[in-house]
């Protein structure tokens, strides 16, 4: 089974409880012993800043784990003293939160705390908080087709806004003094009917920053056909992961991508893009249907570790410069491109890829066949004792090639894959030749780009299990269908 990796925001003190529904009523207030059992706690905190040093009155509120702001008040609020300490007493059975700001609410932190049932004798909770810069949030009202008179809250905080004239005119709202941490749920409250409606969110704070969400939305179309041949191939109707393309044009920096279920993942930047709006992304567990994606930014440029390199098209001469990732040894390595290519006219036009170094043992190449239309993957090994000199000026011997004819005018995509000294080539998604080499390629060498030009170049690994398991080179098989189907 192919195991790919997907990034997500997941933080230790994410909300034990998510916000379904809210009535009129106040709840503010500690839960009664008959709703929560006899377990009364006491919580004897301390608050410290950004360096080590105690906090004095720090202002700590206690409120449940689905606390909205706009209906809710805290249930307790205590100050610290001078040691940056406080006590809450009387803390009955549940989860609750802890935001805490300085006094000049500057600097805030938040803390996730439960107090368990079914115990008679009283807890002693002793949380220790850290101040951080407070972050903030900047949300287009068309995200969430938010109108005057509504509000928008961070659901487990106390953190709302309302939306008034000014934000209207702006079209978007800000949202200050945020807890740098992860929060995964949000209440929106409509002027209409004052119901409260939630939203699943993957919003991550980051001190002294603002977190900026679009009402861009991405739709990704998985079509029956991609998936045909998948399904034929691994007896599967998902598949664990996929790379697809999205295109998006944005002036957010380091946009990412927010599912419906608060799944972030990440977006790679395609280079070398005219036009510059290509991106990849890895969804999981891929299936026939469409998914929607909305855009937001983060704090830093998120990479997906399956796609190592992506360019919209190739320059003559170009230099891919490899990485630890680089590795053959138990990674399926994929090269993967579009080529329209009316066969090799000249000595010039005949070097497509090139992987070698200077001091190289093994190195592979494409290049155009001795039948002018075909495109030929060479694999070479270092030969001392050979008196032929390759074309590179180095002394090796041809071990093993496989060449195929996609060099007739039309376009096609051709993808390679090498792992330890297993070679899978398929050509417009279908798998033309699988073999074993006879020397193990233990890394990949810095790429060269011949005067030919090459279209959506990626470089990518899958799992290592792909070959740990019965079915693995099958799983690779179908997943190479469906990419081709993306990627047409």
């Amino acid at each position: 089974m192919m195991h790919f990796k997907l990034i997500h925001f997941t933080s230790a003190l994410a909300l034990a409880t998510i916000f379904s529904a809210c009535s009129e009523e106040n709840h503010a207030g500690v839960l009664t012993e008959t709703e929560s059992g006899t377990t009364i706690a006491s919580i004897e905190g301390s608050v410290t800043n950004e360096k080590g040093k105690p906090v004095a009155s720090a202002k700590v509120s206690l409120i449940s784990a689905d606390h909205i702001a706009a209906r809710m008040a805290p249930i307790k609020t205590a100050t610290t003293d001078k040691s940056g300490k406080y006590t809450i007493d009387s803390v009955s059975a549940g989860d609750y939160a802890l935001q805490i700001s300085n006094t000049e609410r500057t600097q805030s932190g938040y803390q996730a705390i439960t107090v368990e049932d079914n115990k008679t004798d009283t807890q002693k909770l002793k949380p220790a908080t850290s101040l951080e810069e407070n972050a903030s949030l900047k949300l287009k009202l068309s995200a969430y087709a938010l109108d005057k008179g509504d509000t928008l809250c961070i659901t487990g905080t106390l953190n709302c806004i309302a939306v008034d004239d000014k934000s209207v005119k702006a079209g978007t709202v800000t949202i200050g003094e945020i807890p740098p941490m992860e929060f995964t749920n949000i209440a929106l409250i409509r002027k209409a009917d004052h119901k409260v409606t939630t939203q699943d969110v993957q919003w991550d704070f980051v001190p002294g920053e603002t977190l900026e969400v679009s009402s861009i939305k991405i739709p990704v179309t998985i079509s029956e056909e991609t998936m045909k041949q998948a399904k034929l191939l691994n007896d599967k109707t998902t598949l664990d992961s996929m790379i697809v393309p999205v295109t998006l044009s944005t002036s957010l920096e380091n946009p990412i991508l927010l599912s419906d279920k608060g799944d972030t993942l990440p977006l790679y930047k395609v280079e070398n893009d005219k036009n510059n709006s290509k991106y990849l992304t890895v969804i999981p567990n891929i299936d026939v249907g469409t998914y929607s994606f909305t855009v937001s930014s983060s704090d830093s440029a998120i990479q997906s570790p399956q796609v190592l390199k992506a360019f919209g098209e190739t320059k003559s001469g170009m230099k891919i410069i490899n990485n630890d990732h680089w590795k053959a040894f138990g990674n399926v390595l994929g090269i993967s491109f579009w080529i329209t290519k009316d066969k090799a006219s000249n000595p010039s036009d005949s070097m497509f890829i090139l992987s070698k170094e200077d001091d190289s043992d093994v190195y592979f190449s494409l290049v155009a066949g001795k039948k002018s239309d075909e495109l030929c993957a060479e694999f070479f090994k270092r030969d001392s004792s050979s008196s032929t000199v390759d074309s590179s000026g180095g002394y090796y011997t041809l071990k093993d090639s496989s060449c195929h004819k996609i060099l007739d005018g039309e376009r096609h995509h051709y993808s390679i894959f090498i792992q330890k000294h297993h070679v899978v080539i398929a050509i417009d998604g279908r798998v033309v030749d699988t073999k074993d080499f006879r020397d193990q390629y233990q890394s990949i060498s810095p790429i060269t780009i011949g005067n030919n030009k090459l279209e959506n170049l990626v470089i990518y690994t899958l799992g290592e299990s792909i070959t740990q398991s019965d079915n693995g080179w099958d799983l690779l098989h179908a997943w190479l269908s469906a990419f081709y189907q993306l990627q047409k």
